[in-house]
């Protein structure tokens, strides 16, 4: 919870700096990159070496929340669960429905065995996305809880 509280504190401070009218992907990436800062700060230890690898700390609530929107047709759900699979990603929920031919759902993926970065999981999700002719958005849950938060 603290890294929770820690990520919705540099979040407000960065809408508080750039206005509730800027990109989210950009707060998203000034505040991971302002946490991640954080924590190589808070994990140098007296003798002046790191205490915790900073691969470890990437995706620190080892989660990420993916919402995904677009028409609905057969393929959707099984393209973003290939992805996970080989990523080597567990779902942990999921909730999926479709409203007058639209469909949305979303994924709460276990990435702490990930076979890959937070920003490949990321971007190969997006690039299925295009090619499933959808939209999906993937954000590490800290961050998720965080910015919703603001």
């Amino acid at each position: 919870m603290a890294n929770e509280d820690l990520i919705y504190r540099i979040t407000r401070a960065v809408y508080d700096r750039v206005g509730s009218t800027a990109d989210e992907q950009t707060i998203e990436q000034l505040v991971t990159d302002i946490y991640r800062e954080v924590q190589n700060s808070n994990s140098i230890n007296v003798s002046g070496t790191q205490s915790i690898p900073a691969s470890s700390r990437e995706g620190s609530s080892g989660r990420m929340v993916i919402s995904v929107f677009g028409m609905d047709h057969p393929g959707i759900v099984a393209g973003v669960a290939q992805i996970l699979a080989e990523a080597a990603c567990s779902i942990v929920d999921i909730n999926q429905t479709v409203v007058q031919g639209k469909f949305a759902m979303v994924i709460i993926a276990d990435t702490a065995r990930a076979k890959e970065t937070t920003a490949e999981l990321k971007d190969r999700l997006k690039r299925e996305g295009e090619k499933l002719g959808v939209r999906i958005y993937a954000q590490r849950e800290d961050l998720f809880n965080a910015m919703h938060r603001v």
